[in-house]
């Protein structure tokens, strides 16, 4: 057989025995990174300070903190009516070894409506890619392929645009609102500015393009400011924008925990974290950061946060969402749903309005309890963006059909041949 199952299952023993050591370590140093967080809850504006003079030099990610860092918020009332739109999208990559340089973007599309006019709407619309333009970026000298992590960027930017033609589509428009607006939850959802409805534009996964990070100028362009385009669609409509991150791995919150437990932070005299310069490393001792090290943000937050509560809001510090977001800064939140953490990210024309915040937390909270611990409605965009093995194979039919009619070559490469035949 392939794969020896035997063998594996020692070794599966032998972590299993070793993770066990691990997590009560873990725990200890969650208990330690918590306490201090908790210590620091009223000095908030002074940590957010320290973040941003350490964000340059710091050898970890970080959060800038917004609200006091003991603040807890229940899940508001659900809305007897509101509406939401969720895209989710799929790809076939390109077959190096196939019959034709193409590949495949599927965007699941999603409209729900609930109250007394209850409506659902699901579709998928499949785009076809094999242009050289489609295929290439290019500055005029250079030429790098859309594969991978630019083609799994391509797809997000995709999944805002369709939200948008959802937007139009199905949900009533309301003025444009570029300041914050004043007052309550209720007044948002009753008052003479709102909309007819509350709405709600979520995605799956993060808003944050952060495979852009370290990429050339004008691939960052290509891809940002189309994105960042369809955030600026959404807000001139009216409609908060937020993205559900299930599991997070996210450790900004945690990196903002280590500045925490840092000798060389002194805001007073405008100094971060310097880690090049570490004190605690000059003088041969651990740095007392390491408390945090391996912990995510969700691990450190969880006993902190009752079930369907929201903890307080941070920006994120990361460097592609500082320098090429501007009014769209991605800030985020953490909420209990069940055994679980989520992280919940929004754009800062959400967060600087807490009515907005509020319709978020309640609609992503109860779409959460529709789902049975994760959004329903991204569930149901996920089924119908998913390209399953069996669409694989009959599309590839479709191109190899479709060449052999044009009397074009059609022909799979070697290695791809050799795979079909089981022969020694």
């Amino acid at each position: 057989m392939a794969l020896d199952l035997s063998a594996l299952s020692r070794q599966v023993r032998a972590m299993s025995g070793s993770l066990v050591g691990e997590a009560n370590d873990k725990h200890g140093r969650q208990v330690l990174a918590l306490g201090r967080y908790l210590e620091s809850a009223s000095a908030h504006e002074y940590w957010a300070q320290a973040a941003d003079l350490s964000r340059e030099n710091s050898a970890w990610l970080l959060a800038r903190p917004i609200e006091p860092l003991n603040a807890t918020y229940d899940a508001p009332a659900r809305p007897s009516e509101y509406a939401l739109i969720a895209t989710d999208g799929s790809q076939i990559d390109v077959e190096r070894h196939g019959m034709a340089a193409c590949y495949v973007i599927n965007i699941g599309r999603v409209y729900l409506r609930y109250g007394t006019r209850p409506a659902a709407r699901l579709s998928s619309r499949p785009a076809l890619y094999y242009r050289d333009e489609d295929l290439y970026l290019s500055d005029g000298v250079r030429r790098i392929p859309i594969e991978g992590n630019y083609l799994s960027t391509r797809r997000d930017v995709e999944e805002g645009q369709a939200l948008v033609e959802l937007a139009d589509e199905w949900l009533p428009r309301s003025p444009a609102h570029p300041a914050p607006r004043q007052g309550s939850f209720d007044e948002l959802l009753n008052g003479p500015a709102a909309p007819h409805l509350p709405a709600l534009a979520l995605q799956d996964g993060t808003l944050v393009r952060w495979t852009l990070a370290n990429a050339e100028t004008f691939v960052q362009q290509h891809f940002l400011q189309p994105y960042l385009r369809y955030l600026s669609a959404m807000r001139e409509r009216g409609i908060p924008v937020a993205s559900y991150i299930s599991r997070p791995r996210a450790p900004e919150v945690a990196g903002a925990i280590r500045l925490m437990f840092c000798p060389d932070v002194d805001v007073a005299q405008g100094r971060g974290a310097k880690c090049s310069a570490c004190s605690d490393a000059a003088a041969n001792r651990e740095p007392t950061c390491m408390v945090c090290q391996g912990l995510t943000d969700a691990d450190i937050l969880a006993d902190m946060l009752a079930e369907g509560q929201r903890g307080p809001i941070f920006a994120s510090l990361s460097r592609i969402n500082v320098e090429a977001y501007g009014e769209h800064l991605i800030h985020f939140f953490y909420m209990r749903v069940g055994r679980e953490i989520a992280r919940v990210e929004i754009p800062r024309w959400v967060a600087d309005d807490r009515a907005q915040v509020d319709v978020v937390h309640a609609l992503v909270y109860d779409q959460c309890m529709k789902g049975q611990g994760y959004p329903v409605a991204l569930a149901r965009a996920h089924e119908q963006a998913i390209v399953r093995a069996a669409d694989r194979r009959a599309f590839l039919g479709i191109v190899e059909g479709s060449l052999l009619r044009a009397e074009l070559p059609a022909s799979d490469s070697r290695k791809r041949e050799s795979k079909k035949r089981q022969a020694l």
